[in-house]
């Protein structure tokens, strides 16, 4: 499994610095070391490979943070939605991944798909938390979609916002 999750993580380096142009059989096998037999061992050719990491990408950066929230039964419905926000900004993933795979799904059909799931699934459970901290349903749309919105443009800002700041701008729309 090692060899899997090293093809995953050096796909994901690979598209935040090249984007989805880059990910060749012969950069993946560059940066992880492994061979092209442990590729195909792996993965069904490129478009299996594509497929596995899109997947990756979304257990990384979104179903992650759904499990740790609600494994937090121990915190108060606002204290999740705090939790979540600050699970999303001290994440060390570099912004340019996500930006890669939103150019990549502009592009490619199965990209987009995954890539429309992970919104959806990143709405819907924000929606959630706001519903359970008590935020009015009339609102609750509207205030994920900004604090989504919000995070999401972030990540498009040079130089970029520090996460302190991107809290206190968080709060500032749940206020």
């Amino acid at each position: 499994m090692a060899g899997k999750s090293s093809w995953l993580e050096s796909g994901l380096v690979i598209l935040g610095t090249t984007g989805p142009t880059g990910l060749t059989i012969d950069k993946l096998v560059a940066a992880t070391g492994l061979s092209t037999g442990s590729f195909y061992h792996h993965f069904s050719g490129m478009s299996g490979y594509k497929t596995a990491l899109l997947a990756h990408f979304e257990d990384l950066n979104t179903t992650r943070y759904i499990r740790e929230v609600e494994a937090a039964t121990d915190l108060g419905p606002r204290d999740r939605l705090e939790l979540l926000i600050d699970l999303v900004l001290e994440d060390h993933e570099p912004v340019s991944v996500e930006v890669a795979v939103r150019a990549w799904a502009l592009n490619d059909p199965v990209a987009a798909t995954a890539k429309e799931r992970v919104d959806a699934a990143r709405l819907g459970f924000l929606r959630t938390l706001l519903t359970e901290a008590g935020y009015a349903e009339t609102d609750v749309r509207e205030l994920a979609q900004i604090l989504y919105l919000l995070v999401l443009g972030a990540g498009n800002m040079l130089p970029a916002i520090p996460p302190a700041q991107m809290r206190v701008l968080c709060r500032r729309v749940l206020a």
